[in-house]
C-alpha cells in the first residue's frame, strides 16, 4: 500500500513538474514573441521611414526638375513666340471643328439622300403593283365610234354597270355576267 501512496506522491510530483514547465515556456514563448513583436515594428519603422525619406527626396529633385525646365521654356518661348502659338492652336482648333461640321452635315445629308431613296423605290414598287392591277382591270376595254357617238366595248363576259357616284363624277364598276 505504501508503494501505491509513493505512486500517487510521485505522479503529482510529476504533474506538478509539468505544469511549471509549461509555465516557463508559455513565459519564454511569450518573451520571446514580444521581443520578436518589437524587433518587426522597428525594422518596419526603419524601413518607412528610409522609404519616406527617399520618396520625400526624389519629389524634392523632380520638383527642382520641372521649376528648371519651366525657367527655360519660359525663355525660350517669349511673348511674341506664345502669342503665336496660342493663334495658331486656335486656328487649328477652328478649322478641326469646321470641318468635323462640314463632314457631319454632309453624313446627314447623305443619310436623308438614302432613306428618302428608299422610300421612294418602295413607293414606285407599290405604285407598278397598283398600276398592274389597274391596267389588268381594264384590259380588254376598247373605244369605239359609230354614228357620230362614241363607245366603250367591254370584253367578252364583263359588263360596265353604275356603281353611283363619287363627288360630282359618276363611278362605274366593271363586273362578270
Amino acid at each position: 500500500m505504501q508503494n501505491t501512496g509513493n505512486l500517487n506522491s510521485l505522479a503529482e510530483r510529476m504533474k506538478a513538474k509539468m505544469e511549471q514547465d509549461r509555465r516557463e515556456m508559455e513565459s519564454q514563448t511569450r518573451q520571446q514573441f514580444d521581443a520578436l513583436s518589437k524587433s518587426l515594428s522597428a525594422s518596419s519603422k526603419n524601413a518607412l521611414n528610409t522609404t519616406e525619406a527617399a520618396i520625400q527626396h526624389h519629389f524634392a529633385s523632380l520638383e527642382r526638375n520641372v521649376t528648371s525646365r519651366c525657367r527655360m521654356l519660359s525663355a525660350a518661348f517669349g511673348w511674341k513666340c506664345l502669342q503665336a502659338l496660342v493663334i495658331t492652336l486656335c486656328i487649328l482648333t477652328g478649322a478641326t471643328f469646321g470641318g468635323w461640321g462640314l463632314m457631319t452635315l454632309a453624313g446627314n445629308k447623305a443619310t436623308a439622300l438614302q432613306r428618302e431613296i428608299t422610300t421612294l423605290s418602295e413607293r414606285k414598287t407599290a405604285l407598278e403593283i397598283q398600276s398592274a392591277a389597274l391596267w389588268a382591270t381594264f384590259k380588254g376595254l376598247e373605244s369605239y365610234q359609230a354614228d357620230g357617238k362614241d363607245y366603250l366595248l367591254t370584253p367578252e363576259g364583263w359588263k360596265i354597270i353604275r356603281a353611283g357616284t363619287v363627288g360630282k363624277r359618276e363611278a362605274w364598276s366593271i363586273v362578270r355576267k
